[in-house]
């Protein structure tokens, strides 16, 4: 009899434990794969204060589904990307994945996402040639062909005609060049010189004098942020071009960024689709949460805002579950032509997976609250597909 209650009591025990699993949701997982130590080590901070200031103001529950973020550093190395995607598929069961700052991270992952079938967000990655290689990837920032094409565009409305183009030499560098000296020379621009300069470059100046002494209008420049950007506008400035034609970047001077600066990167300009400063309830809600979990003085950038926008597109997927494990292809399905409110305005996935965005031009100025990029003039709802065609 004893024997036979205890073997009763263990039945409804575990009964019990079914029914309350079969009530149970199950966690979703998110995979960020990207650089959080060495040189470009500010992209996965930005992304964590992204993505923690998303859950601060929404909370981390979804229809009953705890999301979980699993945060792994490739250094930048896209190899090492590769493997740490791999094992986030396999051994975690990842349903979505971010991240990936380098194109050659993502390049080299597509493999893997593709066999998985994982839905997976580029927070700001921005190569052409990207989004060809996986039907999974969702460009959350910015093709810079597309950027650079609306550069030339303004530059143009503003009568500048005469150009120069200063780059990175490596990939997505080159493809600034080409778009924007294809669209400008063929709308009446003339490019009057280039330089593709090596990424390992310390001393900037005889490129700022080569500049100086081809007397541009407008300089079309993509260099990386941080050490190099600070590098370049001081060689600028010194030799008298930051007062004399307009230096137009992208993000080489973010408001993040803006404190290893002094006054000569005033008046820099940049065209892209995000400043700090933008007026509207979206970017209040994210600037309130930022500064509410990491501090008063902390600003965003665009890798903050990447990571923001695509915690926005998870949610909803995960909203829309219904109970059912998560699809990669009907995720993918559901979110073309899907438009929301970002911090950045309007967005919607178009059918090539990159955002349909206002683009913005910003100047850096003097404010109240110290040196940022003033939104000087917006080119609204830009479709990569067709702007320019």
């Amino acid at each position: 009899m004893k024997q036979l209650l205890t073997r009763l009591g263990a039945a409804m025990i575990f009964a019990a434990a079914s029914i309350a699993g079969a009530g149970a949701q199950p966690v979703v997982k998110l995979g960020v794969v990207g650089p959080f130590t060495g040189p470009f080590a500010v992209m996965g901070e930005n992304w964590r204060q992204g993505i923690e200031a998303y859950l601060a103001v929404h909370g981390d529950t979804v229809n009953g589904h705890k999301i979980e973020v699993i945060y792994k550093d490739s250094t930048a190395n896209p190899a090492k990307a590769k493997q740490l995607t791999q094992e986030l598929i396999i051994h975690d069961k990842v349903s979505f994945l971010g991240g990936y700052g380098l194109s050659p991270e993502a390049n080299a992952s597509a493999p893997a996402i593709n066999e998985g079938k994982v839905p997976t967000f580029l927070y700001h990655a921005a190569s052409p040639g990207s989004m060809a290689l996986s039907p999974y990837f969702v460009r959350m920032g910015q093709n810079i062909a597309t950027n650079a094409a609306v550069s030339a565009d303004w530059a143009l409305k503003q009568g500048k005609k005469k150009a120069y183009i200063a780059i990175a030499d490596f990939g997505p560098g080159h493809d600034v060049a080409k778009e924007f000296r294809d669209y400008y020379t063929a709308h009446g621009g003339t490019v009057v010189g280039e330089d593709a300069i090596p990424l390992n470059t310390v001393d900037f100046s005889p490129f700022a004098e080569r500049i100086a002494a081809a007397a541009p209008d407008y300089v079309c420049m993509f260099i990386p942020p941080g050490a190099p950007a600070v590098s370049m506008v001081k060689a600028l400035a010194a030799r008298g071009v930051m007062d004399k034609t307009f230096i137009v970047g992208q993000g080489e001077a973010e408001d993040s960024d803006i404190h290893l600066f002094d006054n000569s990167i005033l008046n820099f300009r940049s065209v892209i689709y995000y400043s700090s400063t933008q007026d509207n309830p979206t970017n209040k809600t994210f600037l309130d949460a930022l500064k509410k979990k990491f501090g008063p003085n902390v600003l965003p950038s665009t890798f903050t805002l990447g990571a923001y926008d695509a915690m926005a597109l998870i949610f909803r997927a995960v909203s829309e579950m219904h109970g059912k494990a998560i699809d990669g292809d009907a995720v993918m399905k559901s979110l073309i032509g899907y438009s929301f409110d970002s911090p950045r305005g309007k967005v919607t996935i178009g059918t090539d997976r990159e955002p349909i965005e206002d683009f913005i031009v910003r100047q850096v100025q003097k404010t109240s609250s110290g040196m940022r990029n003033v939104v000087i003039e917006t080119i609204p709802q830009v479709n990569p597909q067709t702007f320019g065609k």
